[in-house]
């Protein structure tokens, strides 16, 4: 028995000694092992990072003379701020699987001017470029962040290599995401962001037409300060480069400054004539004049001043601005200035929504949707309340003005029927995508849902029978990997119309992640009616595509197919299992067909 006690003794010791030597090893040569059974991985804990301050070394030269990389632990440590250099990441990810992985890697900050993702593989270096001030069609993947697609082969290990230059705040967290988190995240930001700005449009077009109906200079100061707002924060968020000006190249940092200051000078300007401090606090009315002169000579010196110093006037004239006007608004108010309440606690929530964003870029605030786009969400609320002050001002204005009183009312409802028309196509635009496929233009996953959710209540409720055919191509990676991404785009858009064409005029069809089609059919008679349309709708997706470089491909589909009576309690999932049960049915058949016939040909 002691005996035994001393054996274990000198193995716990000896696996403890083990244990001791072997740390220092596995911290400095730490990798993120890629499960295909989780999403998302941030990768920042696993990352090492260098600021290299001369801007000049190459990954050659950095492979040949490797420096001193520190380890980061949390997101927070790649957070550096207004730094000069240029930083080097460094990552080493391994494939646990034994198949194939395919991830995205994102970095959270968009405004980021050049990013450079090196893949160190066996076979060689893989060089991918993003960022924005590079052009959209030089970037890896189309987006307003930095994304670079990543595909691991099976227990394959890398070791990525990240270089990043920018003007601005280097706010490097990044994370290796699984394609379908990806856009289904992409497509949540995407809503909310298409709202916020869609506010700002309706606001400013709103206030401009106001201005020109009642010729009150407020209205204007207003729109112009939205107008310059909405510029530099739709830059800033990688939307305006992505759809308009990626043509800047590195001067898309300078019109974020430039946005920015020149909203620092409308707002100004809007306060003036909002708090009417000519007349309630003529002092103050001096000192944001003289304000207001040096935040003109601010808008053009960022016309020239070299960019990194650009953003830090912008930065200054914007802070000096918000303390400003907040304490000529409280002096107001203490004045009982009209509506000066209402200004103040609306410019607290812009500095609110401000400070949280700042307090996250200087990590002491976690990230989150919140924290990110804090300036965002603090803007919305502070124009929506200005809006109702200005709203109050105007009817102030209407009592005043008793003798044209009819000829404004006449003029606000045409403007109010044109802003109505306005809204109601953005809210229509808005729905269109939160339902639909972009890329396809058929229905998204929440789309399907809504649509499946309609068919099996009309189903229940007539007694009829309820088809779902899931369709997944099959030799689809091969045109991506030959091909390119947009390749493969094209033929999804291809495959998507012929789809489409073949479904009956009450069908839905939808897109239901990468290579995968959903469709839903209503009132199917019998079994039998479905054989002829599976088989026009196999024989069109066979069809040869023309790619646009000349090539002729072709693709295939896998279908199952799931039923469902009027009788039953079926829900979409129910049938996507059974869909999905039969489609790697057909797949295994097909499989085994091809063994046989290569089998018979040997």
């Amino acid at each position: 028995m002691h005996a035994g006690r001393f054996t274990a003794g000198v193995y716990i010791c000896f696996m403890l000694l083990l244990a001791g030597c072997w740390m220092p090893i596995a911290h400095a040569n730490a990798f993120l092992s890629l499960s295909p059974n989780q999403a998302s991985y941030s990768l920042s804990a696993y990352s090492e990072f260098w600021h290299d301050t001369d801007k000049a070394i190459t990954l050659e030269k950095l492979l040949a003379d490797p420096p001193a990389f520190e380890q980061a632990h949390h997101p927070e440590d790649l957070n550096f701020g207004y730094t000069q250099s240029d930083v080097w990441l460094k990552t080493e990810l391994h494939n646990g699987a034994s198949d194939t992985q395919h991830w995205l890697v994102q970095f959270e900050y968009p405004f980021l001017d050049y990013v450079t993702l090196y893949t160190l593989r066996q076979q060689g270096i893989v060089a991918q470029r993003s960022g924005s001030a590079l052009p959209v069609e030089k970037r890896a993947l189309a987006h307003r962040q930095a994304v670079f697609p990543l595909e691991l082969a099976a227990n394959e290990r890398v070791t990525l290599y990240v270089h990043v230059a920018a003007s601005g705040s280097k706010m490097l967290s990044f994370n290796a995401m699984a394609p379908n988190t990806f856009y289904a995240q992409n497509d949540r930001h995407n809503f909310w962001i298409a709202s916020y700005f869609g506010m700002l449009l309706a606001l400013g077009l709103y206030n401009l037409l106001l201005f020109l109906g009642l010729k009150e200079r407020v209205f204007l100061h207003y729109s112009l300060f939205v107008a310059g707002f909405g510029v530099a924060i739709f830059t800033f968020n990688g939307i305006g480069t992505l759809m308009f000006w990626s043509f800047l190249g590195e001067n898309t940092a300078r019109l974020v400054a430039l946005g920015f200051t020149f909203a620092s000078t409308m707002a100004t300007l809007f306060a003036q004539s909002f708090l009417n401090t000519e007349t309630y606090s003529p002092r103050w009315h001096q000192v944001l004049s003289h304000f207001r002169s040096y935040c003109w000579l601010a808008v053009f010196a960022t016309l020239f001043l070299p960019i990194p110093s650009a953003l830090y006037l912008m930065d200054v004239t914007g802070f000096t601005a918000a303390l400003l006007l907040l304490l000529c608004g409280s002096y107001c108010s203490l004045r009982r200035v009209p509506s000066a309440r209402l200004f103040v606690f609306a410019w607290s929530l812009f500095l609110l929504g401000a400070g949280v964003f700042a307090l996250r870029n200087l990590s002491l605030l976690p990230a989150n949707f919140i924290t990110l786009y804090g300036i965002q969400i603090g803007s919305a609320l502070e124009m929506l309340l200005l809006s109702f002050a200005l709203a109050a001002r105007f009817n102030k204005l209407k009592r005043q003005k008793e003798r044209a009183q009819s000829a404004v009312l006449a003029a606000l409802k045409k403007q109010e029927a044109a802003l109505e028309q306005k809204v109601a196509a953005r809210t229509k635009a808005l729905e269109h995508l939160a339902n639909y496929d972009v890329l396809t233009g058929l229905l998204n996953r929440h789309g399907l849902m809504r649509a499946t959710e309609s068919a099996l209540e009309r189903n229940r409720k007539h007694e009829q029978c309820l088809a779902l055919l899931m369709l997944d191509l099959d030799r689809f990676k091969p045109i991506n990997d030959c091909y390119g991404h947009e390749a493969g785009d094209f033929v999804l858009q291809k495959v998507a119309k012929r789809i489409a064409h073949l479904a009956r005029d009450n069908d839905h069809c939808a897109r239901f992640g990468g290579d995968e089609f959903i469709i839903i059919m209503e009132n199917i008679a019998s079994d039998d009616v479905l054989a002829p349309i599976v088989a026009r709708i196999d024989q069109a997706i066979r069809s040869p595509i023309k790619l646009p470089c000349g090539e002729r491909v072709s693709v295939s589909a896998s279908i199952g197919i799931s039923l469902c009576s009027g009788s039953e309690s079926a829900t979409l999932e129910s049938l996507l299992r059974e869909a999905d049960s039969h489609m790697y049915a057909v797949k295994s058949r097909q499989a085994a067909a091809c063994l046989r016939y290569g089998s018979a040909s040997v």
